[in-house]
């Protein structure tokens, strides 16, 4: 498979994400899949923002390394940093069972949603 080299192509997958992590959330989900869903929502978001500004993929999952690598094209992203590091904890311990499954709270996910939300907002604002 090969990653789409179309910036816009990476804001829709997102969006998925984060339609995904609304229904989950309003049908009563598993909050760790909630917030695992704003997390790829967010990954795919500063990718394609990185796309569209360096023309190049990015690769790899952190977020916080994706939002600094876009505050070098647009510092208003360093606002999010430690929004991106809170969201980051739900991409590898929500994917695999452990054997002390990670605990999320609904404020947690709420504070997920929230933080997906103003983030792709700002993204596709300077797109």
């Amino acid at each position: 498979m090969v990653d789409s080299k179309r910036y816009l192509d990476w804001y829709a997958a997102g969006r998925k994400d984060l339609a995904a992590a609304h229904i989950l959330k309003d049908q009563g989900g598993d909050h760790a899949l909630v917030c695992f869903h704003c997390q790829q929502a967010i990954e795919k978001h500063l990718k394609g923002f990185i796309l569209h500004r360096a023309q190049r993929l990015t690769e790899g999952h952190g977020l916080l390394m994706l939002c600094k690598a876009c505050a070098s094209f647009e510092e208003g992203f360093l606002r999010f940093l430690k929004d991106v590091a809170l969201v980051s904890v739900y991409y590898m311990e929500t994917r695999y069972p452990a054997d002390q499954p990670l605990e999320v709270s609904d404020e947690d996910t709420e504070e997920c949603l929230t933080i997906a939300e103003l983030l792709i907002a700002f993204v596709e604002g300077k797109s």
